[in-house]
């Protein structure tokens, strides 16, 4: 008797999986984009003659733009196609890489990366899971969906952090970005025959305002981002920048951002009560950014991508130092963290919970403080990457259980047709948490390294120092562990003088733990203050969400 194949089972594997397979290939490209970023910025900082801060304020640009264009994209989206629309979201990002690839400086690289793949991603973000709603309309199919697009989201920020490197420094950082250009086709094929919805009647748009809350945030945080390298009020590092004088007024530029944000942000709140009272749709009032849950939930989010980014980051700065490991060695070693939060998230995705979810979600936020107490310990002399194994693979369990809930709980009292909006909203300030975390505790970690190696080489010398050439040392040397290789930095301590010599292994072996220690405490501070902020969300859901992280 002759066996008959279901039609079902006969189609190729293209037509039963290539549709979704394309959704999950565009929240890669993204978190590609963002996590290949960092090990290609010494090389890239070195040919642009800039700073590490203007290249992370360009990360935060881009999240910030992605974030605030959402909503609006999401409208576009409704209005005129949802098809039309990705295909020319896919084409903008197409001339933002190519813009990132052709850059000769610091300013197009900006343009490229925050103005063209920032504009974007708005729609990119959100179109997959609206996509992923019509290819599986029931709720357990569609939450596996949704996990796909998690897994492809933390497994394009893994593969950019590896390969990023090794292209960076074997052949061009620019390479790192071309490989993107091939991946835009392959998407298209494969999802410009989803069936979406025709197009609809939908509110008005407030471009000024989503305008005025870009430049509002903008300028704000990259202000608060370059304070540290340019001066919180005494101007101190370059004078200008693409002829742009960073020293208005004799001051030096952070405080005049941090303050034209806050001046946008006025005019913002002016604007949109105006609007109110006009009856017409405003920006604050319209959306997932009036639900007090949602925006507590984004919060603890946001600060929770923030130290579990600043504890990766830092550990891609610590490991080649004290270990002595190359990029793509590290990776691998600071992998564990990445297989056990996926693993944890494969586990639970399944389950509905037995316990309320805000207990798990608070339990995995204890696990993670306790993973990185463990890791304080695991840094300390002699350093290796077994040591650091069960403390890493503790946070990331801690992590994966906190990711599984916090999505679920964040959007306990969002409407069901603000669920695309929000989960497009709730990922590029992932991404914000993220370059704040690689911002604001890298350079906790690597300012705090160089003013102890600094005052240890002071001491073995005997001698005083003038707190101004002090100060101008700390600064070359921040600049030097951030843009050199560990090669070229070990030529520039050669320089010394010989009777440092025998001692300076111990004075940057020393430095770098006990920087590395402190930040991890800055880092578990912040881990408990989500703890404590998790109580205001509310204990149970009707709905389980897929994760998004």
């Amino acid at each position: 008797m002759q066996m008959v194949t279901p039609p079902a089972l006969r189609q190729p594997i293209l037509a039963t999986w290539g549709q979704p397979l394309g959704l999950c290939l565009i929240l890669f490209m993204l978190s590609y984009t963002i996590g290949v970023v960092q090990p290609i910025m010494p090389p890239l900082v070195r040919e642009f003659n800039s700073s590490v801060g203007y290249v992370q304020s360009a990360l935060v640009l881009m999240s910030l733009v992605t974030a605030s264009f959402t909503p609006t994209a999401e409208n576009l989206s409704r209005r005129l196609g949802r098809r039309r629309v990705l295909a020319i979201a896919l084409g903008f990002f197409a001339l933002g890489l190519i813009v990132i690839i052709l850059s000769p400086d610091v300013g197009l690289f900006t343009l490229g990366l925050a103005g063209c793949t920032g504009i974007a991603g708005a729609v990119l973000m959100s179109a997959p899971v609206a996509m992923m709603d019509v290819l599986y309309p029931s709720e357990l199919t569609q939450r596996y969906g949704l996990v796909a697009l998690a897994i492809a989201g933390v497994l394009g920020a893994l593969v950019g952090s590896i390969t990023g490197g090794v292209m960076a420094f074997d052949f061009s950082w620019r390479w790192a970005f071309a490989f993107e250009l091939g991946l835009i086709p392959i998407i298209w094929w494969l999802v410009r025959s989803i069936a979406v919805p025709a197009p609809a009647q939908t509110r008005s748009i407030d471009w000024l305002g989503g305008l005025l809350s870009v430049a509002g945030f903008g300028f704000t945080l990259v202000g608060l981002s370059l304070a540290s390298e340019l001066g919180w009020w005494q101007p101190r590092g370059r004078s200008q920048i693409l002829n742009v004088a960073l020293t208005p007024l004799g001051i030096s530029v952070a405080p005049v951002l941090i303050a034209a944000g806050l001046i946008c942000l006025g005019i913002l709140v002016f604007w949109e009560r105006a609007r109110l009272r006009q009856g017409e749709p405003s920006l604050l009032r319209l959306g997932v950014f009036n639900r007090r849950i949602y925006t507590l939930g984004l919060t603890i989010g946001t600060l929770h991508t923030m130290t579990t980014v600043g504890v990766q980051f830092n550990l891609f700065q610590f490991i080649p130092t004290v270990v002595g490991l190359n990029p793509v060695q590290t990776a691998i070693a600071v992998m564990p963290f990445t297989i056990a939060q996926l693993a944890v998230l494969l586990m639970l995705v399944k389950q509905r919970p037995q316990v309320p979810p805000r207990y798990l979600l608070q339990a995995g936020l204890l696990v993670k403080s306790v993973g990185i107490a463990m890791l304080v310990t695991a840094v300390r002399p002699p350093v290796s990457s077994l040591r650091l194994l069960p403390a890493l693979v503790i946070m990331g369990a801690g992590t994966g259980l906190f990711t599984t809930y916090i999505t679920s709980l964040t959007f306990a009292d969002t409407l069901k047709d603000q669920k695309v909006e929000a989960r497009g909203v709730y990922r590029p300030f992932q991404n914000l948490g993220a370059s704040l975390g690689r911002g604001i505790l890298g350079t906790l970690l690597v300012s705090s390294a160089s003013y102890k190696i600094v005052d240890g080489i002071v001491a073995e010398l005997g001698q005083s120092v003038d707190p101004a050439v002090r100060r101008n040392a700390v600064r070359s040397l921040q600049v030097a562990i951030q843009t050199l290789r560990r090669s070229d930095r070990r030529d520039l301590f050669t320089q010394l003088p010989d009777s440092v010599q025998p001692a300076l292994n111990g004075i940057l072996q020393t430095a770098a733990i006990e920087a590395m220690q402190s930040t991890l405490l800055v880092i578990l501070a912040l881990c408990l203050l989500c703890l404590g902020l998790s109580f205001l969300l509310p204990k149970t859901v009707k709905t389980i969400e897929a994760p998004i992280e």
